[in-house]
């Protein structure tokens, strides 16, 4: 265990005395440079007065698992030091099977990093300052999350809960890609950049397949390779893929293209970066409790930034689940 105190990253373990604030790292969020900036972060909060315990993640699936044993043991807010990816797993150890807080009296908070960090924007994050103060201040709001059943990489049916977007096709295939280019490209080379880079390698593979989806009551069929379920406004680096997404309103907002080419995503990139893509004819805008999508072929799924299978899927929102620091 580490106490505010100490210099050294070390582990969390459940114990009788623990702090009411953990922190949880992600050492390989930024390619190492969010352990670097939470040094730095660390002192700040620190010198704010903040008693805290800390925990630098190791594995997949490790924020899941310390998240669940700080909760039971009564840690009341656990901040997520990284990208969506790690504030996903944060969220899935807040949340039980059932969808419901492990701890009620607990909240869940974002200090974001990482290649894509596109939930912070939803929330109206602007800069660390602000954040770091919000943090100290502890004002909560509720906010939607969402489950999604899918195929995982083995082909097993699984489940999990994800906070910002659910993308299906070319979305799972550039993150995917974003993933494997992690530390082999330069660092300079930052997360919109490396978005935008992937999109266009994964256009390689672009194909159209028949794509059943139904939306609450409606039945829908399309040619695509491009599905959004989205909680949030922004995936993939900043781009705004879900304009009208409310984390609050009960609802997911489904974006969904029918006969778009390569050249049409090609086209339509620079307009997704400003939302605006939902004028193209092509492509129409729903809102849902619940989704179903069926797939001729396989469809990769990303969720909050990490490639976790492919369809068939089941989405559903599971409103005002989580409460975030804010």
């Amino acid at each position: 265990m580490l106490r505010s105190n100490s210099s050294a990253p070390q582990s969390f373990r459940s114990c009788s005395n623990l702090n009411d604030t953990l922190f949880i790292i992600n050492p390989a969020s930024a390619r190492g440079a969010t352990l670097l900036s939470w040094i730095d972060a660390s002192r700040k909060i620190v010198a704010a007065g903040v008693v805290f315990d800390q925990h630098v993640t190791s594995r997949a699936g490790d924020a899941t698992e310390v998240t669940r044993k700080a909760l039971a043991a009564g840690v009341t807010r656990v901040i997520a030091v990284g990208g969506d990816g790690t504030l996903g797993e944060v969220v899935n150890g807040y949340l039980n099977e059932s969808g419901e807080p492990v701890n009620g009296n607990a909240a869940i908070g974002l200090l974001p990093s990482g290649t894509g960090s596109d939930f912070r924007r939803t929330l109206g994050i602007t800069n660390r300052f602000e954040l770091l103060q919000s943090l100290m201040r502890s004002e909560t709001r509720l906010i939607d999350a969402a489950r999604a059943e899918f195929l995982n990489l083995s082909g097993v049916r699984a489940s999990r809960f994800f906070i910002n977007v659910a993308s299906f096709g070319l979305g799972g295939d550039v993150s995917a890609m974003v993933n494997r280019w992690r530390d082999k490209l330069p660092r300079w080379i930052g997360g919109r950049a490396r978005f935008a880079a992937a999109s266009v390698a994964a256009l390689g593979r672009y194909k159209n397949i028949a794509v059943s989806l139904r939306v609450d009551d409606r039945e829908l069929t399309v040619d695509s390779n491009l599905i959004v379920v989205a909680n949030g406004r922004f995936a993939g680096g900043g781009m705004m893929l879900a304009p009208h997404a409310s984390v609050d309103d009960g609802l997911l907002d489904v974006i969904v293209t029918d006969g778009v080419s390569r050249f049409d995503v090609v086209k339509e990139l620079p307009r997704i970066q400003r939302g605006s893509h939902l004028k193209n004819p092509k492509v129409t805008e729903w809102r849902a409790r619940r989704i179903t999508i069926d797939t001729s072929e396989e469809m990769a799924i990303d969720l909050d930034g990490e490639m976790v299978g492919f369809t068939p899927a089941c989405l559903r929102v599971v409103p005002s689940a989580v409460r975030i620091l804010a």
